[in-house]
């Protein structure tokens, strides 16, 4: 299989599994969302084992490291502002206290996480 048709059936699974997944939110019913959840993780395995050429190398592994580290930094800086200045507000909206502890909260996580994950690979990879 050529890399135009490996992304032609990879959009027909995501619009798949994104169809399925939103009936099966809008029916209640989590079995429907998780099976078609996982059959799309399935789909795209057998897929990727039928495509020919090589779809990874150095250069597009480190643009993609880059780019989740730009977006997670960008996320990180987004929720902690929100939380911060719902924080800042409680006096005046006090019913969104909880949602600003809860973004503090997630950020701090996503610290620990980031560091825990970069030591790591530090020592996997030296």
């Amino acid at each position: 299989m050529n890399r135009k048709n490996y992304q032609f059936f990879r959009v027909l699974i995501i619009i798949f599994v994104a169809s399925t997944v939103a009936l099966g939110v809008s029916l209640g019913s989590l079995v429907l969302a998780g099976l078609s959840f996982g059959l799309g993780i399935v789909l795209s395995i057998f897929l990727r084992r039928k495509l020919d050429e090589v779809t990874e190398d150095e250069r597009t592994k480190v643009i993609a490291g880059d780019a989740s580290r730009m977006a997670m930094i960008l996320f990180l800086v987004v929720i902690t502002a929100v939380g911060i200045v719902v924080l800042a507000l409680k006096n005046v909206f006090p019913q969104y206290t909880q949602a600003g502890i809860t973004l503090c909260d997630a950020s701090g996580l996503l610290v620990i996480l980031y560091t825990g994950t970069y030591w790591y690979y530090n020592k996997k990879y030296g």
